[in-house]
């Protein structure tokens, strides 16, 4: 190549650099998944480390309004789940759950079935109390009792160990009906009683107290109990613990192992969870994860979503920059000429590129994506009005 080539091949480099510079700054950044463009953007502070960000963007598609809520790590305030009117298969609009718990702010949670008996779809514990299980291998978001957020991917196998014994029994689900050969735990988020039918045998619970002796290895309050009684089905749910029932099949399948159980036998309740999450008070399941350590992970098959979900829609996610700054956030589809939402592609780079995020997990989005902060809601919710949802994530001070 010759020296002038050479030059001119240089100058042209520099001056293709110079262009994508100035095309990043003004907002404009070509990704594989279209480029996108800033046009305007609206911050606020809501409390002291917590600040609200509005911004209009332009895809490929047309414009998308996306708003985020970011939680400095020094901040007050951390966020945990809420479940509609504290039981399992109701529902309620985002802003009156978040007022009820005197959020600050909060969006919408997990998925659920929308049609039936709308139960959740995704593992759910609060204050260490599984509610809800998880059987497909999904991201979880995990809260740590000092506030900080983490996600992994995982299916939940719960199990019943009972130290004095050395025995474990698997678990069936939670809070569910109990089907052929099943073995389920209610908790009073079920309703007053199991509503369960005679053929089977049900043990009562009552949750241990901290500091009470244990035999076995668990000190965390939530997943240690003390039998106090026993009864053949439908059995009263205890306000301060859990009813096993067992199935006619499962009692046969675990009479030997059950046998020995009396009025203060211990059990445990154990789930395969990563290292260090026994520990975490909070947990709640959605997905797909956008990213991981600053890369694009979505993996439909893996998760098993359907890849058709991967279309421009409104979007609830929950992410962290490597700060640790937690951001939560919700893009609107609506009016074309207001904003069309997002593909879930297009909000992992924008996530990522835009709003420096190293980690991002998506939630149910739809007509269910709602964010509300203070007194009101500052989206646009698809359906006009904000939908009645399964949970939320609330924004609420540390304890």
């Amino acid at each position: 190549m010759s020296y002038a080539l050479s030059l001119t091949w240089s100058r042209a480099y520099r001056c293709c650099l110079l262009v994508l510079c100035a095309l990043s700054f003004l907002g404009f950044l070509p990704t594989s998944a279209g480029a996108w463009q800033l046009d305007q953007q609206w911050t606020r502070a809501v409390r002291p480390g917590v600040t609200f960000f509005h911004f209009r963007l332009t895809f490929e598609q047309g414009p998308a309004h996306l708003y985020m809520l970011q939680i400095d790590p020094g901040a007050y305030y951390t966020i945990r789940p809420v479940i509609a009117n504290n039981r399992i298969g109701s529902l309620a609009q985002v802003d009156r759950l978040a007022r009820e718990v005197q959020a600050v702010a909060a969006i919408n949670g997990g998925f659920f079935d929308t049609r039936g008996q709308h139960l959740p779809v995704g593992l759910i514990r609060i204050d260490y109390r599984y509610l809800f299980e998880q059987f497909l291998p999904r991201p979880v978001l995990g809260i740590d009792a000092g506030g900080k957020i983490h996600f992994a991917t995982f299916a939940l196998h719960s199990s019943l160990y009972l130290p004095d014994a050395e025995v474990t029994i698997p678990l069936s689900g939670y809070n569910r009906a109990r089907k052929f050969g099943q073995v389920v735990a209610y908790s009073r988020e079920f309703g007053a009683s199991t509503r369960t039918n005679p053929w089977g045998r049900e043990i009562v619970l009552r949750r241990v107290s901290p500091g009470e002796p244990s035999a076995g290895t668990s000190n965390l309050l939530g997943l240690r109990y003390l039998v106090t009684g026993e009864s053949a089905g439908d059995s009263v749910i205890p306000n301060d613990g859990l009813v096993l029932s067992f199935h006619s099949r499962a009692l046969h399948e675990f009479r030997d192992q059950l046998s020995g159980l009396y009025p203060g036998t211990e059990i445990e309740l154990r789930g395969n969870l990563p290292p260090g999450w026994e520990a975490f008070p909070h947990l709640l399941g959605g997905g797909p994860m956008l990213l991981k350590d600053g890369a694009v992970v979505l993996d439909y098959a893996t998760e098993r979503f359907k890849a058709r979900m991967n279309h421009p829609a409104s979007r609830t996610a929950v992410g962290l920059t490597s700060a640790g700054k937690i951001a939560l956030i919700v893009i609107d589809r609506g009016e074309p000429a207001y904003s069309v939402g997002a593909t879930w592609d297009q909000l992992a780079l924008v996530g990522r590129d835009f709003l420096g995020l190293s980690e991002l997990m998506g939630f149910d989005g739809g007509g269910s994506s709602t964010m509300f902060i203070e007194d009101r809601v500052v989206n646009r919710p698809s359906s006009g009005t904000p939908r009645a949802v399964a949970n939320i994530l609330a924004v609420v001070p540390l304890r």
